[in-house]
């Protein structure tokens, strides 16, 4: 795959083009609130701007709603009594001192032990390592859960890697690889069942063609109001 690293404008829209194998022209805005144009090798500069052209509105209205999600989210201070989301719960910061890192998550508070209570940075680190952590732990546990409620379709991924992603809640790779976001630990279960079903629906169209949407609303007959509230997310 080959990405063109400048970056395009069209009035008021910033976005950068992705090229690949593909056969349709797909334009996604990304939590960070960017915009990224995926097309087909080849693809004139004039089809590109003519497809933007046709979904500005749509593209300026999710990028500015992702850019107030994040103005409400950067100035965190990982502070005791500060709110945080896990499982889709949204849990005080409980910060002691302690010679011996630790997290401890409940459905309303998360205990952080840390030498360094007083230093956001530091806390941030411990905070995100135990989300990590039960990650590692969590995600595998739905990913079974889900294959076993929908074992006609006879899903098999070849792998699951569990790490942190900026810029999207999962993918599936081409050797079909599932990869999950870490940050998928904040939010509730239906929202990581779905990302879950999503990738795997990808094993069978690795594309966003109406194939694969009507195997997404076969195994996930709600999938549109879910995919709605996801995006409302910031990671």
């Amino acid at each position: 795959m080959m990405q063109d690293q400048k970056i395009y404008k069209l009035d008021d829209l910033e976005f950068r083009v992705t090229h690949s194998r593909r056969r349709t022209i797909g334009i996604s805005v990304h939590p960070d609130s960017s915009v990224i144009v995926r097309v087909p090798y080849l693809t004139s500069q004039k089809t590109i701007a003519r497809i933007v052209k046709e979904k500005y509105d749509w593209a300026v209205k999710h990028r500015d709603n992702y850019r107030r999600l994040n103005s409400n989210t950067v100035n965190r201070l990982y502070t005791d009594g500060e709110m945080h989301l896990f499982r889709g719960n949204n849990s005080r910061l409980e910060i002691e001192k302690s010679v011996k890192s630790f997290v401890r998550f409940s459905d309303s508070t998360i205990q952080i032990g840390i030498d360094r209570a007083d230093n956001s940075v530091a806390v941030k680190k411990v905070l995100y390592n135990g989300y990590k952590n039960e990650a590692l732990k969590h995600f595998p546990e739905l990913m079974s859960k889900v294959l076993r409620e929908h074992e006609d379709q006879d899903f098999k991924p070849n792998g699951l890697i569990i790490r942190t992603m900026k810029r999207r809640w999962g993918s599936c790779s081409n050797k079909g690889v599932i990869t999950l976001s870490t940050e998928l630990i904040k939010l509730s279960d239906i929202y990581i069942e779905y990302v879950i079903i999503h990738e795997l629906c990808h094993l069978k169209h690795h594309n966003h063609g109406p194939k694969f949407y009507e195997l997404l609303s076969e195994v996930f007959h709600d999938w549109k109001p879910v995919r709605k509230e996801l995006r409302k997310y910031i990671q």
